[in-house]
């Protein structure tokens, strides 16, 4: 199996890959190019960002 063919069946696309072999590569293209544009954190685990969290209602409200 191609990584190609692997990539179409993990997205569920394996007979656009048949059809338009083309097309598919592109969006593969686009997709490596996409992920490689993020810098990843030097920590694994670390978060983006910080969490969010929704704010407590006002006291005395009917929330």
């Amino acid at each position: 199996m191609t990584e190609e063919e692997i990539l179409a069946g993990a997205a569920g696309i394996t007979t656009g890959l048949k059809t338009h072999p083309k097309e598919v590569a592109e969006a593969i293209a686009a997709s490596r190019r996409m992920a490689d544009a993020f810098t990843r954190p030097a920590d694994e685990t670390a978060e983006p960002m910080p969490p969010y969290a929704a704010p407590l209602p006002a006291r005395g409200s009917r929330a």
